[in-house]
């Protein structure tokens, strides 16, 4: 039987790996990144950087036509090493490399086809007499290692799937190794079938067979470690949010912003699930639970309710004006991470997108 099963399933992950990809809300980060000028990928680079307060730091840098890198440092002369990143690499205006986001990124001038020199945080050369430079390698140091990795996977149909946070890629999961502990605990932290989570286990890429089609690279994964209900990945830098599936905070009505008041206990939030038609969050005093209905810009909402609890005077006076902008909804806008939902040109609300890390 059990045998039976996992046949059933491969098959049905061949057939609808495509869809689940487009379901998590992440299609954007799915586009190859732009090819570095002069530089032919995938390739390593390697390298003994200097090190305040060690021998050096030997560097493996491995970059991928799909945008992934893999970063493996070696503090010499310290022990606990080495340690690994992976993530998204991508070119800034003036082409250089730059890996990761936010305040923990890494920026390297493509110094020729076969030289990365490492740049300061703000993207300026480094005025050093040592070494800042990592060197091709012959051969490439393919991203196959155990590592750890978080993102949000969803099941659905027989079929898994993973979204990395840290690089936006998605990988089949194959249903071998530590793989059935991981689908016991989606089952139980999910909103919704088919709803994404964000998750976290030691895994690696392989290449194997497809039920159709070429091999194709899948993650596979060796030890679930935990998972997050409630939080996203935050999207790739330069990409929209999108309507559902996404933690909205309120942070405007009635064209004035909205603050905490006093006997609130947690911020206003709606999420609406896909798939299904229903919208979940908090709305000031109590839980808040409802159906939406949604058609290219056309966005209603119905069946609304939830909890019975009493709060101060003010809360409960928040918590009836954003019933009543839910329930006058006949449209939406997304501008970036910003939702406005519409009541036909009139704007009766605004939510931005929050990712919780």
């Amino acid at each position: 039987m059990h045998l039976t099963r996992l046949i059933r399933r491969a098959a049905a992950a061949a057939v609808t790996g495509l869809g689940l990809w487009l379901a998590s809300g992440f299609a954007a980060a799915q586009v190859p990144a732009k090819a570095p000028a002069g530089l032919a990928l995938p390739a390593s680079f390697v390298g003994i950087l200097p090190c305040a307060d060690c021998a050096g730091i030997a560097q493996t840098l491995s970059l991928r036509e799909d945008g992934l890198y893999r970063l493996r440092r070696t503090y010499l002369g310290k022990p606990g090493n080495p340690f690994a990143e992976t993530g998204r690499w991508r070119l800034d205006a003036g082409g250089r490399l730059v890996l990761g986001s936010g305040s923990e990124q890494n920026r390297f001038e493509i110094a020729g086809a076969d030289t990365l020199r490492q740049l300061d945080r703000a993207g300026q050369p480094i005025r050093s007499a040592l070494n800042y430079n990592l060197r091709r390698t012959a051969a490439f140091d393919a991203v196959d290692e155990s590592l750890r990795w978080r993102g949000e996977m969803i099941y659905m149909a027989d079929a898994a799937n993973f979204t990395d946070c840290a690089s936006g890629l998605r990988w089949p999961i194959p249903m071998i190794e530590g793989y059935l502990a991981l689908e016991r605990a989606y089952t139980q932290g999910r909103t919704a079938p088919g709803a994404p989570l964000l998750v976290s286990f030691d895994g690696r890429l392989q290449t194997m067979p497809g039920m159709e089609g070429p091999p194709r690279e899948h993650m596979v994964v060796e030890a679930f470690i935990a998972t997050e209900p409630g939080r996203r990945c935050p999207p790739p830098e330069g990409t929209q949010a999108t309507l559902t599936n996404t933690y909205w905070k309120l942070t405007e009505m009635a064209g004035g912003p909205i603050a905490m008041l006093p006997g609130q206990a947690r911020e206003v939030r709606i999420t609406l699930d896909e798939p299904g038609t229903r919208v979940h969050g908090f709305s000031g005093c109590n839980r808040l639970l409802g159906q939406y209905a949604s058609s290219g810009d056309r966005l209603a909402f119905s069946a609304l309710g939830g909890t019975r609890m009493a709060c101060p005077a003010p809360v409960m006076a928040l918590e009836a004006a954003v019933l009543q902008a839910l329930g006058r909804s006949t449209g939406y806008r997304i501008d970036n991470q910003v939702l406005s939902l519409l009541d036909g040109e009139r704007v009766l609300a605004r939510f931005a997108a929050v990712y919780l890390r």
